[in-house]
């Protein structure tokens, strides 16, 4: 009996504590939506294209890293914002808040499922993937300023190492045994001809904006050609 009356004392002297402990919901709220916008930040940063695709331009001079050390890190990334985000208790939230916290709880964790699945070694196939992605970077670019147009150039230079880091990826996944059907993994090549016929990396230079200098024109038209024909079409 004095034990039991110790541990009911015990456990009554520990609900205050308990209880001081959980932040007002308004502040747990706040610590939520900053956590929501720094994953937000970290996903723009280790997707540059996504960035743009989004309007967001600060990274408009980068490709994505593909290689397996950035995803083997981005999956850390996902691991420590998930556990972040699943020790905020969502008691006394609204229902939106309520919903957003579920939200981003199952697209950290389907991210973490897939990559223990190793579902980023199978990142092409005969529909899509870096190689038509990248053929249609003329279009997913902004193409109204000088700057932008030389963070096109830097891009197109980046093309040969963002081949490579996919090479590298495929490679693990024929490792692991985890590879596309032949007969559809046969078309991609004449994909990749297809594209260097085409050559729709020199389309920026067919038509510049007005404000931009002939001078410009010139040399952004020299920079571009350079480009494709020392880096794009032979990494293809």
């Amino acid at each position: 009996m004095r034990i039991l009356l110790s541990s009911i004392l015990l456990v009554a002297s520990s609900i205050p504590a308990i209880s001081q402990s959980v932040k007002p919901p308004a502040e747990r709220v706040a610590q939520q939506n900053a956590l929501f916008e720094e994953q937000y930040e970290s996903d723009l940063r280790n997707f540059p294209e996504r960035a743009t695709a989004f309007g967001d331009y600060r990274y408009n001079d980068r490709l994505n890293d593909d290689s397996l050390a950035a995803i083997a890190q981005r999956h850390k990334t996902d691991e420590d914002f998930l556990h972040r985000l699943d020790a905020i208790s969502t008691t006394g939230f609204s229902d939106q808040d309520q919903l957003s916290h579920d939200l981003l709880i199952r697209v950290l964790q389907q991210r973490i499922t897939d990559f223990n699945l190793k579902e980023y070694e199978m990142p092409i196939n005969q529909q899509n993937g870096i190689h038509t992605n990248l053929a249609d970077l003329p279009q997913a670019v902004p193409l109204d300023s000088v700057k932008h147009y030389e963070d096109y150039i830097s891009r197109l230079h980046q093309i040969p190492k963002a081949l490579d880091q996919v090479t590298e990826v495929l490679r693990a996944g024929m490792k692991d045994k985890l590879m596309p059907v032949r007969f559809l993994a046969e078309k991609i090549p004449a994909q990749c001809e297809g594209i260097i016929a085409a050559d729709p990396f020199l389309r920026p230079t067919k038509k510049y904006p007005a404000d931009i200098s002939p001078e410009d024109q010139k040399r952004l038209t020299r920079e571009i050609t350079d480009a494709v024909n020392a880096d794009v079409l032979p990494a293809y």
